[in-house]
């Protein structure tokens, strides 16, 4: 560190005390001189700038030790803010040390300490010792802020019961309490309890509404989802971004342009066309999963700056919507552009591959993958890569690529090749897979049908009332696949 950093700011000494407890033990002495010389070191002040700042806790450490060698003993705005920094790097022994700092020196009843403490421990995944602290705080110390701090950090542990018991017996709540309850229920999928809230409330924020048109979503109660987004904008609660998301998602599940269309132009002209990233790229999904690809385009166009999300998207929907080359051309930009591709863009390649017939083009791509991406395959890519052969009619070749996996072919893949080889009239290499498929899955109906339908392809009747018996005989289930094995069946006979 050059005499120069001697007149720099406090973020200055943060980034040398940083990468001191960050690098080697042996740069401690060096941060300390620098440090004693800068006179950020002269009082509390100063230091607690430099500890509220702090990215993670092993800085904070650093700090409260170059206190302690000088003299100073930290106060509880120091500790309460080398506590916050365990929520940022989750550590319980750090946490547990730092709050046994606190009752030594006499700080374990400050309000400030004991709510950094307890969010510290449950992000630490110490809820016991979180409960121990707000046993013995719950009285005479805890804030609104200690009981809501309580309520999410069950909530997140998944104990909703705990949760809903520390809720009810606050003393005093405000919007962000019933918000928390209200968030917990949603994301759980327990809706009705979570409407029983919303509809109780005294008072509503953008973020209650958001969390109620979130939880529809994800429990894929998208048209009431709408309804309530409709709802808050009508009483004049502009959305914030979450409830935009949320509300593009379900226009997008719905596979409704109009409402989505709606919902766009309500938020540029609500934003004044300064959509963010995240928004941006949900409604390009949305224009792209409803078949409005020119306006997919026109959104991925103005965009100033895109993500791997952003890209991705784009590629899908190009991919479902007739504009294959186009998409396979982004792999090109996207890497231009500095992003790199994940499994998700292959995906989406692979499909505009096969959406195409693009043989070639999805060998190279799937080699591609692993070989310069170093990106292993998971099941969408073989069953891609299978439909691609097969649609192309290349059948000995996929069930050549199925045997040679270095996974076990999932069932979906075998009766994808089933399928492919009743199109192409393969029916003995056909007849191996269905039969392979029914001895992978002997209860599911449909299997049944496959192999029957291969039979009846090649009017080979006897072997269909072969199938026919053996579903008898086996009963299958009712269930998947029942109505067309019924209808299989009366056929038969």
């Amino acid at each position: 560190m050059g005499s120069g950093i001697l007149n720099a700011r406090p973020s200055s000494w943060l980034a040398a005390v940083a990468a001191a407890a960050a690098g080697k033990p042996a740069s401690f002495p060096r941060a300390h001189a620098v440090l004693l010389t800068s006179g950020h070191l002269s009082s509390h002040t100063s230091v607690n700038s430099l500890l509220r700042a702090a990215p993670f806790p092993s800085a904070c450490a650093l700090l409260l030790r170059l206190l302690f060698l000088h003299r100073l003993l930290p106060d509880h705005i120091s500790l309460s803010f080398s506590l916050h920094s365990c929520t940022r790097v989750p550590s319980h022994q750090l946490t547990s040390l730092l709050h046994s700092l606190a009752v030594r020196l006499g700080h374990s009843r400050d309000v400030y300490v004991v709510n950094a403490a307890v969010s510290s421990y449950f992000t630490a995944s110490g809820v016991a010792s979180a409960d121990r602290l707000f046993a013995e705080i719950s009285h005479d110390v805890a804030d609104v802020v200690t009981w809501t701090t309580m309520v999410t950090g069950h909530a997140n542990a998944g104990n909703l019961k705990r949760a809903r018991w520390l809720f009810q017996a606050m003393p005093e709540r405000n919007v962000v309490s019933w918000n928390t309850m209200l968030g917990a229920y949603a994301r759980a999928g327990m809706l009705s309890e979570a409407r029983e809230l919303f509809d109780a409330m005294p008072d509503r924020n953008a973020a209650t509404w958001s969390s109620m048109i979130n939880g529809l979503v994800l429990s894929e109660h998208c048209e009431e989802a709408l309804r309530v987004f409709g709802d808050m904008v009508s009483i004049g609660v502009v959305p914030n971004e979450p409830a935009l998301v949320s509300a593009v998602s379900a226009c997008a599940q719905l596979r409704s342009v109009e409402h989505g269309a709606w919902v766009h132009a309500y938020a540029e002209r609500e934003l004044h066309g300064g959509m963010s990233i995240i928004l941006a790229t949900a409604v390009i999904d949305m224009y792209g999963k409803c078949g409005s690809i020119h306006n997919a385009v026109r959104v991925f166009a103005a965009m100033p700056v895109r993500n791997r999300y952003t890209w991705n998207s784009m590629i899908a929907g190009l991919a479902m919507n007739g504009g294959e080359r186009q998409a396979l051309s982004l792999l090109w930009k996207m890497q231009m552009a500095g992003v790199r591709p994940n499994d998700i863009t292959f995906i989406g390649l692979l499909s505009a591959c096969s959406h195409s017939g693009l043989v070639n083009e999805g060998r190279r791509l799937f080699d591609s993958m692993i070989e310069d991406f170093g990106i292993q395959p998971v099941p969408e890519h073989y069953g891609l890569m299978v439909d691609l052969l097969g649609r192309s009619g290349r059948v000995r070749e996929a069930v050549y690529f199925v045997k040679s996996m270095p996974v076990e072919p999932h069932p979906g893949l075998w009766g994808a090749l089933a399928s492919a080889c009743k199109m192409h009239g393969e029916v003995e290499l056909g007849e191996e897979v269905a039969k392979k498929l029914i001895e992978l899955e002997p209860r599911h109906g449909s299997r049944y049908v496959l192999l029957s339908n291969l039979y009846g392809s090649a009017n080979r009747w006897d072997d269909m009332a072969t199938v026919r018996k053996l579903i008898k005989r086996r009963k299958v289930p009712k269930g998947i696949g029942n109505t067309v094995v019924g209808n299989d069946i009366q056929q038969m006979e």
